[in-house]
């Protein structure tokens, strides 16, 4: 089992998804905003869901937590993907349930994910990219310390903004908080 400690004044601890809160994901409300339908999980069948859990726990290049806040209740994911432990890199990726983003869960979540890449893992830096259009993820990125380092086209001709976080700068933002 993956225990990930959780840094100083989160809202929410991160641990090992179970296939329950896959079935849990499933009943979440959907996003209607046009920019965040890829955030909207198609887990109808139970067999989908099967998939979606076996892909995070199978997958050595993949680390996929559930985000559960203070009353035990699973209101995200969070996790790394294409895991290189050659070159010390992870991507990271989250979706916070639509009726509970804008809390801070997403941060909270975010600096616990970055503390578990940087210290467990031993990475030396966490890329992301985000739609342009998403100012709400990509303000809560900065003010962890991720910063822009280009941009690329997407599905849909959407423009995505491509960022980085270092080790460094990470444990220098934990200090001053």
């Amino acid at each position: 089992m993956i225990h990930v400690d959780t840094v100083r004044d989160s809202k929410v601890t991160l641990r090992e998804m179970t296939r329950a809160d896959v079935d849990e994901i499933a009943r979440w409300p959907r996003f209607a905003e046009p920019e965040l339908q890829w955030a909207n999980l198609d887990l109808i069948t139970p067999r989908e869901r099967d998939v979606y859990y076996d892909r995070g726990r199978s997958n050595t290049t993949r680390k996929r937590f559930a985000i559960v806040d203070r009353k035990s209740r699973v209101i995200g994911t969070v996790g790394l993907r294409n895991i290189d432990f050659f070159i010390e890199e992870g991507t990271l990726g989250i979706i916070i349930r639509a009726d509970e983003v804008g809390r801070g869960y997403g941060t909270d979540a975010i600096r616990n994910v970055l503390a578990y890449a940087f210290g467990t893992l031993g990475l030396r830096r966490v890329l992301l990219d985000v739609a342009e259009n998403n100012l709400r993820a990509r303000r809560c990125y900065e003010r962890i310390g991720f910063s822009e380092t280009g941009q690329h086209l997407g599905p849909g001709a959407v423009t995505y903004i491509d960022m980085v976080i270092y080790k460094q700068t990470f444990l220098l933002q934990e200090r001053r908080r």
